[in-house]
């Protein structure tokens, strides 16, 4: 696992660790509960080495409706669960880092799941909902919105290399495919929405074609995906965020379309099969290293690219950050003198013509 994951992974857990406390003085070494304003209790477990778990569906006369936030957090030997048809939430995170967990089952009465409720869950191998749920679907074992609207989350250990989402499917979720390890290929179709991190350490994915009607890719989107090697951006995209394709050391190609305003810090960074950009005339915004530089492990440093050119126009922020930046930069010529510059070269070619034709014209009454 990379370091910047680790590091990422590591500042998360703490936090999550610091907030899971014992909620009540009840003896019991797996489960505490906190009454919530309807009188029903939500459970917390307090066994962090528990293998497999059942979910009461009733403490101390209390139904048990929710999984408290951070509710397993960490319990990284977690294979099964049994969730009561009691259960109405699970709360952000209450499966973070369960990473034995290889299948969950969403009982019929779930109506509310919290952000980031599976991340970090790598051997995850399907979701199962039932079909009578309400509010969510598990088509083909991917946890879906009931109206297939919204993809929630991707298992991370699918063995498949290719997936397609649903027609209906407009949004991807934060996170949705974080590290989906053997995803080679992926149909995004009419998405929307792409949310933050959505492809994050997906290091398999070989090309991606973000669709028309996005026009922002917030956060580290595709960064650490190590064997992406092109990707296709939508004329609508207006912001790249920040280290979104971080790390991408096969990417080679990669189109920024006339329209873009935002480059964030480290978008491009660390990307060394990557030799060339062309930077619109719309752009207004280039952060701090987002281009043209790598980073060199052992110095802990970041230092410009040898073999990289940025295409810029003249006085554009391009070019200033070029300039700043000692990048090696090629100017483009804007469109006002390119077409003049045609337009000269059409009449020079014009007048050659009628000139030859008199010449010959000439020729011929002399003759």
């Amino acid at each position: 696992m990379n370091i910047l994951k680790k590091l990422t992974i590591f500042m998360l857990s703490g936090a999550l660790l610091m907030s899971v406390i014992p909620l009540s003085a009840k003896a019991d070494t797996t489960f505490s509960y906190a009454l919530r304003d309807d009188g029903t209790a939500e459970i917390s477990c307090i066994n962090k080495s528990i293998q497999t778990a059942e979910i009461p569906s009733e403490v101390d006369g209390h139904a048990v409706t929710a999984l408290a936030p951070n509710c397993f957090s960490e319990c990284t030997s977690l294979k099964e669960v049994s969730i009561p048809e009691t259960v109405t939430e699970f709360g952000e995170y209450a499966f973070y880092a369960c990473s034995a967990l290889e299948e969950i089952r969403i009982p019929a009465s779930v109506i509310q799941i919290g952000n980031y409720a599976f991340e970090t869950t790598e051997n995850m191998l399907l979701f199962s909902v039932d079909e009578n749920n309400p509010a969510y679907q598990s088509p083909d074992g991917v946890l879906y919105d009931k109206s297939g609207e919204t993809l929630i989350k991707y298992p991370e250990a699918r063995p498949d290399t290719e997936y397609s989402v649903l027609d209906a499917c407009r949004t991807v979720e934060n996170w949705a495919f974080i590290g989906a390890q053997y995803l080679e290929q992926i149909d995004l179709k009419q998405v929307q929405n792409i949310g933050t991190d959505a492809f994050y350490f997906c290091v398999s994915l070989k090309n991606i074609t973000v669709p028309e009607g996005v026009s922002e890719l917030n956060g580290a989107v595709f960064s650490y995906c190590e064997s992406l090697e092109q990707a296709v951006l939508p004329a609508t995209l207006k912001s790249i965020g920040e280290n979104c394709f971080y790390s991408c050391t096969s990417l080679k190609s990669v189109n920024l379309p006339e329209g873009l305003e935002k480059i964030g810090a480290y978008s491009f960074c660390h990307c060394p099969a990557l030799t060339a950009l062309v930077i619109p005339e719309s752009l207004t915004s280039m952060n701090i290293n987002c281009m043209g530089y790598c980073y060199d492990e052992e110095k802990d440093e970041y230092f410009v690219q040898d073999n990289f050119t940025l295409y810029v126009h003249k006085d554009s922020p391009a070019f200033r950050y070029a300039v700043t930046n000692q990048i090696h930069y090629e100017l483009i010529q804007t469109g006002t003198v390119y077409y003049i510059l045609i337009a000269v070269c059409l009449i020079i070619i014009v007048i050659l013509i009628i000139a030859i034709v008199r010449v010959l014209k000439n020729r011929r009454s002399e003759s």
